[in-house]
């Protein structure tokens, strides 16, 4: 049994060959100084491999209940009595698959390497999603200062229609 969720989920879509990236809180806490605690894993997947079902039934071979968030697929939310929740995101946008495409590896203990995105990338799924956390993860990145591509974020901010709030954060 896998130590927690992330690295039980990244094995098993390794194994599938699912190209996958860490997203959310947890990957907003690579560029954070201070951690935010989190209740779930969220990651974003590049495809589905052999199938939606064929990850369903593997998902629920190794104890994790699956849910489908939307009709057809889209997100799966997960459960798991010992490891907790999570929330598989299949990649279904052109910025999606080149966020994965820009995702920085980081190996973590006992040779596991994690996949997270970048920090423009986090910045634009938080500024898209909008919620008072995703605007809090934000402004504690940009507190910490890491280097940023802004036209990066402004393309896909002004894409999406949150460039407003990005410059009102940014602070012009």
């Amino acid at each position: 049994m896998e130590r927690n969720a992330l690295e039980a989920l990244g094995r098993l879509l390794d194994d599938l060959g699912i190209r996958w990236v860490l997203i959310g809180a947890l990957a907003a806490n690579r560029y954070r100084m201070t951690t935010r605690l989190t209740g779930d894993v969220d990651l974003l997947l590049a495809n589905t491999g052999p199938g939606l079902e064929h990850l369903e039934r593997d998902l629920a071979a190794q104890g994790w209940s699956v849910r489908r968030a939307a009709p057809g697929g889209e997100i799966l939310r997960l459960r798991h009595a010992e490891l907790g929740a999570a929330d598989l995101i299949v990649a279904a946008t052109d910025y999606e698959a080149a966020a994965i495409g820009r995702a920085r590896e980081e190996g973590l203990r006992d040779g596991f390497v994690v996949r997270v995105l970048a920090p423009e990338d986090v910045i634009v799924f938080k500024l898209i999603a909008g919620r008072a956390q995703d605007v809090a993860d934000i402004e504690a990145i940009l507190v910490a200062k890491p280097p940023l591509d802004e036209r990066h974020i402004e393309r896909w901010a002004e894409f999406w229609d949150v460039l407003d709030l990005w410059r009102r954060l940014r602070g012009g």
